[in-house]
């Protein structure tokens, strides 16, 4: 039973045959001889009587073994076999012996232990042939570049496991082996019955196997199988068990998807789908689609997938529709620009979605329009395709829901992870596509994140105004980063970059040229420069930045105030930046009038946060630009002036020019300080030299020629050449500083 391949003979029967088989086969020759004389029954093996004829033909020995030596060697042997022989034994060896005598010479029949060594064998030359076979094919396709699924498809290993199936009935491993050859047999039948009753057994053993336990399974001998029997559709009960079979397989064993994808069972399963004739195959075949696009979206999205998941989603039950939504979700994952076209057509669906009142099925609709905005950033029109079918409002009243949860419009109230991605989607879209920040703008996107920041500045009073906001960084950072995107980006050269400062410096006033006439020296650049598409919006409405920073720019500061992640602190600074850059010059005197801005950015032009000191000088340049007779004394009576002179004199040049620029830069500080503080004011000046930049002419002085024209004087008495001196020396001590951040 041990060795297959070693037939024994129907004579030998129970243990004791058993035994003498074995030693009839294994024992020496001259063991083989003593014992086959011992056979005086008609019960001796082959080995035996061929051993007998050699001795007969052989010449005698010089001594001969004696009869008297002979017969108690045979009487020893016989003895001692009847002695390993059982107790049960002994009468059937005396009727076979009897039936031996009475039968003569005749020759026994077949037994049934035979048939089955036969059939077995018969078995192992089949399989043998098979995967001999299977190694061709396996070795063609290996030739032709085709992919490998996985190790249960090697042909080498199912050559080794198929020349082990004589041993099914020793090994459990090896009876699994021969399951699935029935199984395999029976699909292959001509009898659909037969294939049921394979398909259900199947589904029973893939629905408790594992990867390990299946290792016999060929994946591309029964995938081709099963989705040929999903195509019988004058059989649904076989479609339905087939397309769970299929389910099932991909659980035990994972890298069958790609065979499914493969043997194209992929439109088979959105055909499923587009035409319901029976809503248990529907659900089935919805249900291989989510484990299939787990791991080939793009494949089931090429088939059509996402159509055929969201048509007819509302005929599903509740848990069914949220797979379908999943799946959905699954598929925008990793898309390509040139694929937009597949989603085209889905997007209404998923649209029409984003109302819907369950808070699971919401989310995969906001998880499936963010992977899709992802993928499409840089693709404007793309963008605008996303959001032709009322994409903004919808994703705008979910946001609202974080400031008030029970109050807003808002259908059902979602996870904090969804309000973030809902956040960063939005300012995905306005940073892609200026037609769709102007809508967020007009739609009064300012007004809903003014109710979430307010909310925040509430909690962070609360506690104390330098309280931490309640929100969690990311989310307040997604927050500002969408307020951020809503305005248009600021020129060239932000003060991040090296020299930017100098390039986002404003124009300065320049003196009288000999001809008398006042003429502005502007850069060249910036002068030729034509605004963009979203900031010639902003200049065709200006109430919409009117509207934009009556709203936030307060709220920026307090978020400033009460933050302590540096990201968050920074992306304020840049708001308010930007409010001060894009404001119109007529109202931005109304609008700052309320703020201590002066007091606000005297610390910040020292601080430590790099980021944060170059955004603060940049502001101060701004409003020396646009409102300097307001700014000057201000900036003076705080010490803007002087943080700005020391943080030029602190910079480490690196080259001849940047000593040049510090040594240029701290020069003109000081000499703004010294023409402003000729002129007395309240407060003190925070640094002001009282050496005059110019000497005052005396009362008795002669008039100036006429060859000068009249000088100009500011709304406090004093030479206009003050507020240029004060804004030219901003400007390099910005300039220097952004060099040494640099």
């Amino acid at each position: 039973a041990l060795c297959p391949g070693r037939l024994v003979r129907p004579q030998a029967k129970g243990k004791a045959g058993l035994l003498r088989a074995a030693r009839a086969q294994w024992m020496p020759p001259k063991r083989q001889e003593d014992s086959g004389g011992s056979s005086g029954s008609g019960r001796a093996t082959r080995s035996s009587k061929r051993s007998v004829s050699e001795r007969e033909a052989q010449p005698a020995p010089k001594r001969p073994r004696s009869d008297k030596g002979k017969s108690k060697q045979r009487s020893m042997d016989t003895t001692s076999e009847r002695a390993d022989e059982p107790a049960g034994d002994a009468p059937r060896r005396g009727n076979e012996a009897a039936a031996s005598s009475s039968g003569g010479g005749s020759s026994h029949e077949p037994s049934a232990a035979q048939q089955r060594a036969e059939a077995r064998q018969a078995a192992l030359e089949a399989a043998e042939r098979e995967a001999l076979e299977m190694l061709d094919e396996s070795s063609a396709r290996a030739r032709a570049g085709a992919p490998s699924w996985g190790g249960p498809s090697h042909a080498l290993q199912g050559l080794l496991r198929k020349l082990g199936a004589g041993l099914d009935d020793l090994l459990p491993s090896a009876s699994s082996h021969g399951r699935l050859k029935t199984i395999l047999a029976g699909l292959k039948g001509p009898d659909e019955s037969m294939q049921l009753a394979s398909l259900t057994e199947l589904c029973e053993v893939l629905s408790i196997g594992t990867e390990e336990s299946m290792s016999s399974l060929s994946v591309d001998v029964f995938t081709p199988l099963l989705i040929s029997l999903l195509r019988q559709e004058h059989n649904p009960d076989m479609m339905l068990l087939a397309s769970r079979a299929l389910c099932h397989l991909m659980d035990a064993i994972p890298s069958s998807s790609a065979a499914i994808v493969h043997f194209d069972g992929v439109p088979l399963f959105c055909e499923r789908l587009l035409s319901i004739e029976y809503i248990d195959l529907a659900e089935q075949a919805l249900h291989a689609l989510e484990k299939l696009s787990q791991e080939h979206p793009l494949a089931v999205l090429r088939a059509g997938g996402m159509l055929a998941v969201l048509q007819y989603v509302d005929f599903f039950a509740m848990g069914v529709q949220r797979r379908a939504v999943a799946t959905a979700a699954n598929m925008c994952r990793g898309l390509p620009v040139e694929c937009a076209h597949l989603v085209a057509d889905s997007v209404p669906l998923l649209s029409n979605l984003l109302s819907h009142h369950d808070q699971k099925l919401l989310e995969n609709v906001c998880l499936a329009f963010a992977r899709l905005a992802e993928a499409f950033s840089y693709s404007a029109p793309q963008l605008e395709m996303l959001a032709a079918q009322g994409l903004l409002p919808n994703v705008l009243r979910l946001v609202g829901g974080m400031a008030s949860p029970g109050q807003s419009d808002a259908p059902v109230a979602v996870s904090d992870a969804t309000y973030t991605m809902l956040l960063r989607m939005l300012a995905t879209l306005c940073h892609g596509s200026a037609s769709l920040c102007k809508q967020l703008l007009q739609l009064d996107a300012s007004s809903t994140l003014h109710d979430v920041l307010s909310a925040d500045a509430t909690a962070s009073q609360g506690s104390g105004f330098a309280a931490a906001i309640s929100r969690p960084h990311d989310q307040l950072y997604q927050v500002l980063a969408l307020a951020h995107e809503l305005l248009p980006p600021l020129p060239k050269g932000s003060p991040f970059s090296a020299g930017a400062a100098r390039l986002l410096a404003p124009k300065r006033r320049s003196k009288r040229n000999p001809e008398g006439e006042a003429a502005p020296v502007a850069d060249s650049s910036a002068g030729e420069r034509t605004p963009t598409e979203r900031e010639q919006a902003l200049l065709d409405q200006p109430e919409l930045v009117e509207l934009y920073a009556s709203r936030l720019f307060a709220l920026f500061m307090h978020v400033h105030s009460g933050a302590v992640n540096a990201s968050v602190r920074s992306k304020s600074l840049s708001c308010m930046a930007k409010v001060l850059h894009f404001y119109p010059a007529a109202g931005l005197r109304d609008m700052v009038r309320s703020h201590a801005i002066a007091a606000f950015l005297a610390p910040l032009i020292t601080s430590q946060e790099h980021a944060s000191a170059l955004l603060a000088l940049h502001m101060a340049e701004i409003l020396m630009t646009k409102l300097p007779a307001v700014y000057t004394d201000k900036f003076l009576r705080e010490g803007v002036f002087d943080a700005a002179g020391r943080l030029a004199a602190q910079a480490p040049p690196p080259a001849a020019a940047g000593t040049a620029a510090a040594t240029a830069a701290a020069a003109a500080t000081a000499s703004a300080s010294a023409t402003a503080a000729a002129v007395p004011f309240s407060s003190a000046s925070g640094g002001a030299s009282s050496t005059p930049s110019r000497p005052t002419p005396p009362p008795s002085a002669a008039a100036p020629p006429p060859s000068q024209a009249p000088r100009r004087t500011s709304r406090h008495g004093r030479p206009a050449d003050a507020d240029d001196a004060a804004a030219s020396s901003l400007s390099s001590a910005t300039s220097a500083a952004a060099a040494a951040a640099a």
